[in-house]
């Protein structure tokens, strides 16, 4: 973790309310892993007060070079969004624990509701790195206007499907209406069903076993109805979950969780949780 001033290389309109700004880490030498946060001063001085946690969305070919996307929704991000390249901001950071891939495992799934796709773009940029491995991408928005990053992952050989909730783009309604039919692709057995197949009416809950990780991000009522499916197919799945928070450093405990262990902190503890941990 450091503290220091961030060069902004890109800070570009990506959709509407949606941008993308791509920064260089003045001296920093660090690593920085897919899950991770920083924690920017979004002025120039101390109004607003508090920074805003914002997670990495890629990784530079140089870790000193990262990029975010953020929604403007208040006036913290209006005042981001209104940055010039080559000015800088102040930022705390790589902050939190990221994801954990299992290295072994060749089937990934990757669900994203709306500004979900945040942290999970940089992340299948290092499972991509794995050779024969299998990629199921489900982006879900409320209108096509408002689906980002889908050719990002294309390019990086993902399937991609896309859900809105008012069939203006892929299939209407929400990610998690087209999750479990995803999962099924998915089988351990060595005569089970592969990702691409086009008969999964053999595959049962009964006699399923999961051959795939997945990895996930969005609102709270988005994240209990995939825990759900996900428990329903012993699916081992990690969320990234968004709080509103005030140190970023696990010390004004603003952030809290409830999971099965106690109450933990999501800058400090988190962001990257075991699904079936969280209690919702």
């Amino acid at each position: 973790m450091v503290h220091t001033k961030a060069e902004i290389l890109i800070n570009q309109m990506i959709a509407p309310d949606h941008f993308k700004m791509v920064l260089r880490l003045k001296d920093f030498r660090g690593s920085v892993k897919p899950g991770q946060f920083f924690h920017i001063r979004a002025g120039s001085d101390y109004d607003p007060l508090l920074r805003r946690p914002l997670s990495i969305h890629r990784i530079g070919n140089s870790t000193d070079i990262i990029e975010i996307l953020y929604k403007v929704v208040g006036k913290g991000t209006q005042l981001m969004s209104r940055r010039s390249k080559d000015t800088y901001l102040d930022v705390i950071g790589p902050l939190g624990n990221g994801f954990k891939i299992a290295k072994r495992q060749r089937n990934f799934i990757i669900v994203a509701g709306g500004m979900g796709v945040a942290p999970l773009l940089g992340l299948c940029d290092e499972l991509a790195k794995f050779r024969k491995k299998n990629i199921a991408v489900i982006l879900g928005a409320k209108t096509a206007d408002y689906i980002v990053c889908e050719k990002e992952f294309r390019d990086l050989k993902a399937t991609v499907l896309v859900a809105t909730e008012d069939g203006s783009r892929g299939v209407k309604g929400l990610v998690t209406d087209v999750l479990a039919d995803t999962i099924k692709r998915f089988d351990l057995r060595e005569t089970g069903i592969k990702l691409g197949a086009k008969n999964t009416s053999e595959l049962t809950i009964a006699n399923y076993q999961p051959g795939a990780t997945l990895y996930t991000c969005g609102c709270k009522a988005m994240l209990e109805q995939v825990a759900k499916i996900c428990r329903r197919y012993n699916l081992e799945a990690q969320a990234s979950l968004e709080e509103r928070m005030g140190c970023g450093l696990g010390a004004c405990m603003g952030c809290v969780v409830n999971t099965v262990s106690g109450y933990k902190r999501v800058c400090k503890d988190g962001p990257v949780f075991e699904l079936g941990e969280i209690i919702f």
